[in-house]
């Protein structure tokens, strides 16, 4: 059977404005939380990331965020995973509402997963800070010219963004330790709301229903 050691949940994008996905949620909602819920709850589920107890064979799961998390307005459990239409303006906001939602769900199943404080899967997030990627490919082609180039001379290479990655999937420090939260290479608490238990517990409940829905076969871990 296939097992993971370290799995990077690092899927990202950032659109002009409001798009759905496949199956009808806002585009950014679907990759940075919802498609991950969706296969680490399936991983589990199938034993393909399998908590262990032992040093040597307890897996990683590390989820790419953002620090842009930390301005997001609280989760409206009330209209969760609710289509929002957005132009180019407001997609910084919902760009930070969904690392919320990831960032939220990061810290509640690193919870879950190491019951009692019995450490059995190490959990951790991070922010790799503003890089010079392909993340920009959606902007208005107006833009392009001046953004391309500026990204390259101010922002990080993918190599150099890559380190805490590095870091947090090979040390032998992360590999003992579960909940660490780094921004770049510097290790901070994430936003209160991102780790209020309260919100962590009403985001799993709230995403149950999707879960079955789109992986009828999964269950809870």
């Amino acid at each position: 059977n296939v097992k993971l050691d370290v799995a990077v949940l690092n899927a990202g994008l950032m659109p002009r404005s409001s798009e759905h996905s496949a199956e009808g949620y806002e585009i950014m909602f679907a990759v940075h939380f919802l498609a991950n819920r969706v296969l680490v709850d399936r991983w589990l589920r199938d034993g393909v990331v399998e908590p262990s107890t032992d040093p040597a064979r307890r897996p990683r799961l590390i989820q790419i965020t953002s620090e842009t998390h930390r301005s997001a307005e609280a989760i409206d459990f009330e209209r969760f995973a609710e289509f929002a239409d957005y132009g180019v303006r407001d997609g910084i906001k919902y760009y930070g509402l969904s690392k919320l939602h990831s960032c939220t769900f990061a810290r509640e199943l690193h919870r879950r997963l190491n019951p009692d404080r019995e450490l059995r899967v190490a959990v951790h997030a991070m922010c790799p800070g503003p890089i010079a990627s392909n993340i920009a490919r959606n902007a208005p082609l107006v833009m392009k010219p001046i953004l391309v180039p500026v990204m390259k001379l101010l922002f990080s290479s993918p190599a150099r963004a890559a380190r805490p990655v590095s870091y947090l999937c090979c040390s032998e420090e992360a590999g003992r330790r579960s909940g660490i939260y780094l921004h770049m290479m510097q290790e901070k608490e994430p936003g209160e709301l991102a780790k209020d238990p309260v919100a962590g517990a009403k985001l799993w409940q709230a995403s149950e229903t999707l879960v079955r829905k789109h992986a009828p076969a999964s269950r809870s871990a």
